[in-house]
This record gives structure tokens, C-alpha cells and sequence, in this order.
């Protein structure tokens, strides 16, 4: 199923890229229903139970299974297993028993409530109480992986790590295949106009972001999608930079990756990249330090 979502569309946002991996926008949105299948509100209405065509139906693409009845009622005689375990009225098909829940009784070595923390490196202390950040968190300390300490004035600037629609996948994908590449070529920053004018740069510039753990150099992309944050009383800038570049390939540019240290989720390892604390300032990188540029 497609909505087309334009100016006066649903809001589901189907026709923006694709969301793996069947395009539905809003996970578990058979909650949009209530047991009986109906909507709980009308203005806010995402997927409901067609009666005559015996299926879910709705603004998303159903994220249940699309013909189960809401008045289905597993038959426990028959020790049914899978998604054969789960009511019609149960919309959180990947836990076991189709329910959401609280807390996490096992599995979680950080569990079993969720909580706010901080990133391992932040301009700011954690808000909410005095435990900074997760303190399960896998770190590996060791020479050129040091971590950046609570409001490092070195490194005043927020950094996050996203994707792009135009790219969607990972880095192989990217610089290896030339027609995403032509439509994103070169890495890139983005920054406020408000960061822009402080460290006096322009749209297309030469900027060099630092850690403790390296230096790149980007050229800017100066954009009013990025805007200062006021926290503490106090403005911090936030910049943006895509991970899908690297040194070889059709797209190239310096890899963000560079800058980030080692560390991980205490219960897949998985690394943190998403959010971490840097310095930008205007220029390049000496000329033995910089990457091969493009042709």
C-alpha cells in the first residue's frame, strides 16, 4: 500500500525515501486502534480494521499481521507459537506475548527500567540526577581513544552523525556506486548561520573538526536546519555530519568516523556514534595531513 503524502496528506510521510523493511512509518501502529479495531481518535487515526475486506487497513501499512481479526483469541489448547501466540488486540508483535511492558524483568544488563543519561562525552551535566551517563557502558581506555570530560571548553560543539535520504545505506554502498555518488559526492558539515558567522566561514568553506582522538577537515554546508541550542543559560552549537564518506571510492571526503572514540552499548557491544562533543574552526589541515582530493 502507498499514501501519497504531499502538503495535505496524512502525515504518514510514505512517499519520503523508504523505511526498511516494508515501508511502514510507525512501528507497533496497530496501538492507533483500540481492541475492538476502531480508531481512539479520529484526528489522529494511522491503520483500523476493515470489516469488509476482512484486513487491516489505514494511513501506514499495517505493522501487524494484515488479515488477524482484533477479536482473535489465541486457542492455548493447541499450544500455539509465533505470531499463532498473539491476540488481535495485542499490537506489540516482537515481544513474545504481543504486550508492551514497563520494565524488563531479564536480558538487560542495565535494566531493568529505562532512564535518561547523557552521551559519554556532553557540554552539559545530566539534568535529571547526578549519574552523568550509563555507567555500564563499555569503554576501552587507551592511548588515542581518551574520552572528552563534562563541559570540556576545548570542545564546546555538539557533534551528530546521521545518514542521507539520497544514500540511505552504509559506506561500501555509497562510495562504491556511482549513481548515488553523483547525487551526494563530497562530505560535508553542516552548520548554523549563527556558527558560521563565529567562526567565520561561509557556505563551502574549508572548517577543521576536532577531537582528542583526530582532526578532519569538511567543507561547510551552512544551513538553518542546524540551530543553537541555549542550555544552561548559555548558547552551544550543534554540527551535523553524514558517515557515509571515506578516502576511496566514487564519493569521497574525510570520514567522520575519525573522530569518534571506541565505546559501546553494555548489551551489544554496538558502537556509539551518534553523539559526541567536538571543536570546529576555519581552515585546512597542513597539506601532508589531507586526504586525496577529488579530481
Amino acid at each position: 500500500m502507498r499514501v501519497p503524502d504531499g502538503p495535505d496528506g496524512p502525515g504518514s510521510h510514505a512517499d519520503w525515501a523508504f523505511a526498511w523493511p516494508f515501508n511502514r512509518r510507525t512501528m507497533y501502529n496497530r496501538c492507533s486502534a483500540d481492541p475492538e479495531g476502531k480508531p481512539w481518535s479520529d484526528r489522529k487515526k494511522m491503520i483500523w480494521w476493515d470489516e469488509a475486506g476482512s484486513k487491516w487497513t489505514g494511513l501506514d501499512i499495517p505493522d501487524f499481521i494484515p488479515d488477524k481479526r482484533p477479536d482473535y483469541r489465541p486457542d492455548w489448547s493447541k499450544h500455539p507459537k509465533g505470531m499463532d501466540a498473539i491476540g488481535g488486540a495485542d499490537p506489540f508483535i516482537m515481544e513474545p506475548d504481543g504486550l508492551c511492558a514497563i520494565f524488563v524483568p531479564t536480558g538487560l544488563k542495565d535494566g531493568p527500567l529505562p532512564t535518561y543519561y547523557e552521551p559519554l562525552e556532553s557540554p552539559t551535566r545530566n539534568p535529571v540526577y547526578n549519574q552523568q551517563a550509563n555507567p555500564t557502558a563499555r569503554r576501552y581506555p587507551r592511548e588515542g581513544n581518551e574520552l572528552h570530560k563534562i563541559a570540556d571548553a576545548r570542545f564546546p560543539h555538539i557533534l551528530t552523525t546521521y545518514r542521507l535520504t539520497e544514500l540511505h545505506c552504509g559506506g561500501i554502498p555509497t562510495r562504491i556506486m556511482p549513481h548515488t555518488a553523483e547525487l551526494q559526492p563530497e562530505a560535508f558539515v553542516e552548520i548554523s548561520p549563527e556558527l558560521a558567522e563565529e567562526i567565520g566561514v561561509k557556505n563551502l568553506d574549508w572548517t577543521v573538526i576536532s577531537t582528542l582522538r583526530n582532526e578532519i577537515e569538511v567543507k561547510a554546508m551552512v544551513t538553518e536546519r542546524m540551530r543553537p541550542f541555549t542550555i544552561n543559560g548559555g548558547t552551544i552549537h550543534q554540527i551535523g555530519m553524514p558517515y557515509v564518506f571515506g578516502w576511496k571510492g566514487y564519493a569521497s571526503g574525510a570520514a567522520v568516523n575519525a573522530l569518534l572514540a571506541i565505546t559501546g552499548d553494555v548489551n551489544t557491544s554496538i558502537h556509539t556514534t551518534k553523539a559526541l562533543t567536538c571543536a570546529i574552526r576555519a581552515g585546512r589541515l597542513p597539506a601532508g595531513e589531507r586526504i586525496k582530493e577529488m579530481a
